[in-house]
């Protein structure tokens, strides 16, 4: 199996170093507006609601974008909408440093940097397109590379006490103009994708060896598309409010449960290593098994973690951390990996997919917000999380079953016209 990793091109390879380099520098956004929300909401004399429309503004304007991106990929190439959009984040970053109002935070973090939402479906697509034998593998290390920054910044910033989220802020737009866009333009070449698309390419006839794939036949194919389709939507929308929850409220919860600081810390820390780990096991095991399955046994897992930080125990925050954790990075890559596997678009369904997702982390922000504003506790919020995973959980598990069943179906028709 080892031997199959040389199978895939060069330059797949070299551009998925590329983004993920890209990916890890956006850590440190993701760690200002998850661990810094209360400062933030201190310094700027707003409420933690009002962080939350901004987040919210952000997602809503990304899915957009993420729709038009897909478009846009079409009729100028992928290597100029990822630049632009790394262009449009870098601003938006920077003018959210151009002073302490409201009013500025809100147009460079929700307006700016959402508009960079139009490389959002490209990577997904890029995946698809230059991998054929490690699909969710290379999925599954492009979105470790937030959680990398996450378990390596989170220690800097607790640990040197005078860093603030202004910081943070500052070293990410020197880094967006210093490192990301000269990644994009070297890494990411015009050709790549001609490539993988060019007959005479030696990529382009092979035989694609699918890993374990879900068996679909015709029949199965056509009854089951909708539902799969629908089950898979709603399960990233769920994602989506999984991740509004986390990324926006986490800290906040804990510190509303007194817990310590460094408990704090060593939680976010565990966090991001655990994103890191979960999303090799969960691309090694989507690469083999039964995604059905898989993605049942995800949403699964986060039941648990939800259920431990409702309660609040002492050892909550670490068993969140790791539960949470070892799911995150892989919902999305595993839903698209699902639908390209019946409906086999390439990625064609990728910005519906991910449009649904964000529409999930804004309601995930503003549940978070609005429900502390007006009753100071984010149980609510939590049971909303543990209510929908118990949803996706089951809806996986049926379409699994129904889909076994109607391959057996399949197979007794297909025995018995052959006996005939």
């Amino acid at each position: 199996m080892g031997a199959t990793w040389f199978k895939e091109s060069r330059h797949a390879w070299i551009g998925l170093g590329a983004l993920w380099i890209v990916g890890f520098i956006g850590a440190l956004t993701r760690f200002s507006m998850a661990f810094f929300q209360v400062q933030i909401s201190e310094d700027l004399l707003i409420s933690r609601g009002f962080i939350s429309m901004a987040w919210s503004t952000n997602l809503l304007i990304t899915a957009i974008c993420a729709l038009l991106g897909g478009w846009l990929v079409d009729r100028y190439g992928t290597k100029k909408v990822l630049f632009l959009s790394a262009i449009l984040s870098t601003m938006g970053t920077g003018v959210v440093l151009l002073g302490d109002d409201p009013i500025v935070f809100f147009i460079g973090y929700g307006v700016i940097s959402g508009l960079a939402g139009i490389g959002a479906t490209t990577s997904y697509v890029l995946m698809l397109e230059w991998f054929r034998h490690h699909r969710a593998k290379a999925m599954s290390l492009l979105a470790s590379a937030s959680s990398v920054g996450l378990a390596i910044i989170t220690p800097i910033f607790v640990s040197v006490g005078w860093l603030t989220w202004k910081d943070a802020f500052i070293a990410s737009f020197a880094l967006g103009i210093v490192v990301t866009l000269p990644v994009i333009w070297v890494g990411i070449k015009s050709q790549q994708q001609k490539d993988m698309e060019n007959p005479q390419s030696d990529h382009a006839i092979e035989v694609e060896e699918p890993d374990m794939p879900l068996t679909v036949t015709p029949s199965s194919k056509t009854f089951i598309h909708l539902p799969i389709f629908v089950v898979v939507a709603f399960a990233l929308f769920t994602c989506g409010v999984n991740m509004g929850s986390v990324e926006m409220n986490l800290v906040a919860i804990h510190q509303l449960a007194e817990v310590s600081p460094s408990m704090i810390a060593l939680s976010m820390s565990i966090l991001g290593i655990m994103e890191i780990t979960g999303s090799l096991l969960c691309g090694y095991f989507l690469d083999r098994y039964n995604k059905l399955v898989m993605m049942s046994i995800l949403y699964g897992i986060r039941i648990l973690g939800f259920a431990f930080l409702f309660m609040h125990l002492g050892s909550s925050p670490i068993v969140f951390a790791i539960a949470f954790g070892i799911t995150y990075l892989s919902a999305v890559p595993g839903g698209i990996l699902v639908i390209n596997e019946f409906a086999n678009g390439k990625g064609k369904h990728a910005g519906i997919l991910l449009f649904f997702h964000q529409g999930g982390g804004i309601a995930g922000a503003l549940i978070g917000g609005f429900s502390f504003d007006y009753f100071r506790s984010y149980q609510n919020l939590i049971l909303v999380d543990i209510i929908i995973c118990i949803l996706v959980t089951l809806g996986y598990f049926v379409l699994f079953m129904t889909h076994r069943r109607g391959i057996s179906i399949q197979n007794k028709k297909v025995a018995a016209s052959g006996a005939l």
